[in-house]
């Protein structure tokens, strides 16, 4: 048998050891045998948020199982806590409805809320939310834009200073914001308004696009309508939402939301994910929104254009 040179097995002991200290490469994660599974709630905005996060794992040498618009916001918080789902999207504002013993008014603060359901989650199912995307996609009053514009209005404030001087208002609301604290009556005791009888027009249900189609439209002289922050067709109408400083309806910004187990095994995903999100801001959901709800897109093709145009995919 021939021996080895003292340099060659110098050599090939170097080359273990590096072999033993390099990181894990991407072998295991593209393993098709286990793949990670996405999914998000089953409305349009889930299935772009929800493309995105697929195409962009996707993109970076995962394998990726697509639940995408997977089912209800029960039903896809389920699957996450039972592994059926690895990855999906939720909204921080949600968190009042899965935790218990945190004050309501958390619910009113954008980091207050995400600290609380991220950590409440963490602890007691498991489930990592990652940074949330700043689009608050809560419910909120809407005006045409150039009603706004004419009139100064840009937050409630204004609507109140607006309101308070005379100006005429018809406001077209689902009867449970009208009645909550935590919508038209929080509004006019922070914001120091009160809208008459004959200024409100109460809907037994929550159907923005009625409001929204009675305001685009005039119908009875809407011109203030129930909307949620990045409903779709806002910026086809050419309508504008009135900021709420004080958040008075809760704060329901989307974040990916992964399982601890999944992110101990790839936390590398975290930052990927978070990248996306960073690209998001309300009027952009809006526009995505848009694309498939009038456009006629279908929300991979929207969430695909999207991740090409911020550089995230070629």
């Amino acid at each position: 048998m021939k021996k080895l040179s003292i340099i060659t097995i110098m050599i090939i002991s170097a080359a273990m050891l590096l072999s033993s200290c390099a990181p894990e490469t991407s072998t295991e994660v593209l393993n098709k045998d286990d793949p990670i599974i996405v999914g998000s709630f089953v409305d349009t905005e889930g299935g772009i948020l929800g493309n995105m996060i697929l195409l962009t794992l996707e993109k970076n040498g995962y394998a990726v199982t697509d639940k995408v618009q997977f089912g209800t916001p029960d039903v896809h918080r389920n699957a996450l806590i039972a592994g059926e789902l690895q990855v999906g999207i939720d909204y921080t504002g949600n968190g009042q409805f899965y935790s218990e013993g945190i004050a309501e008014e958390v619910w009113n603060d954008a980091e207050e809320g995400y600290e609380a359901i991220a950590s409440y989650d963490k602890e007691n199912n498991g489930l990592i939310w990652l940074k949330p995307a700043k689009a608050n996609n809560t419910e909120a009053i809407a005006m045409t834009k150039s009603f706004a514009d004419e009139n100064g209005i840009e937050d409630m404030y204004d609507f109140a200073d607006y309101v308070n001087s005379g100006g005429v208002i018809k406001f077209i609301t689902s009867q449970l914001f009208a009645e909550r604290y935590s919508g038209l009556l929080g509004m006019e005791e922070a914001y120091g308004f009160k809208l008459k009888p004959e200024q409100v027009i109460m809907l037994p249900h929550g159907n923005t696009a009625e409001t929204i189609s009675a305001l685009a439209n005039g119908t009875d002289d809407v011109n203030a309508a129930l909307v949620y922050g990045t409903d779709g067709s806002l910026a086809e109408l050419e309508l504008v939402v009135i900021e709420d400083p004080l958040s008075i309806p809760p704060v329901y910004e989307p974040s990916a939301i992964i399982r601890s187990d999944v992110l101990d095994k790839y936390p590398e995903i975290g930052p990927i994910i978070e990248d996306v999100f960073e690209t998001l801001d309300l009027e952009t959901l809006q526009l995505l929104n848009k694309k498939v709800i009038v456009d006629g897109l279908s929300p991979r093709e929207v969430a695909e254009e999207h991740l090409i145009n911020e550089g995230i995919l070629e």
